[in-house]
């Protein structure tokens, strides 16, 4: 892949890695607007945003 990384790991520590696209995930309603201008709620729906590309790290 070309990806490299490197960390310093205290002792008696495990640096896990993992590689990838890291997403945002956006929450909102979705509404019916009628003539008369008056809207209601009609969904609740979800999207993903994409973030970043990169490393995610955490030590066990």
């Amino acid at each position: 892949m070309g990806n490299s990384i490197s960390v310093d790991t205290p002792p008696k520590k495990t640096t896990n890695a993992k590689y990838g696209v890291y997403r945002l995930k956006n929450t909102g309603t979705s509404y019916t607007i009628y003539s008369n201008c008056r809207t209601t709620a009609k969904k609740t729906v979800t999207s993903y945003t994409p973030m970043k590309v990169g490393w995610y790290l955490w030590e066990s």
